[in-house]
């Protein structure tokens, strides 16, 4: 199975719609947008997949199940590490209740960001 970025980039380019037209029908930046595309970022909330999906025509889903089974999906670095960290684990269900999916996401590269600084 492709990545949703893979698939996004393939019907925008399809559909002959850059990604600054696409941007601004769905309210997010160029740079959001690319990096998504290139698998530097999660796919975005599934509100906003399903206003690209809208904008581009595309009529079976794929894109939201992409993004839904990404989404989904954690990598066991932090599973076993959220496990061995009850502090941690009790700021995450804080910030879920509290953090709408872009602000979570927002949490969520921070922690990256963090991690490479202390490996780079």
């Amino acid at each position: 199975m492709r990545s949703f970025g893979e698939a996004l980039k393939k019907a925008r380019t399809a559909r002959r719609v850059t990604l600054r037209v696409l941007g601004e029908h769905v309210g997010k930046s160029v740079g959001y947008l690319s990096d998504i595309e290139n698998s530097r970022k999660r796919p975005p909330t599934l509100d906003i997949v399903e206003k690209i999906e809208e904008y581009l025509g595309i009529n079976d889903n794929l894109l939201v199940t992409l993004a839904s089974n990404m989404r989904k999906k954690v990598p066991k670095e932090w599973t076993d590490r959220i496990m061995m960290t009850p502090k941690l684990s009790e700021a995450l269900l804080r910030a879920d209740e509290d953090l709408n999916d872009d602000e979570f996401d927002e949490l969520m590269e921070y922690f990256r960001e963090i991690k490479n600084r202390r490996e780079g």
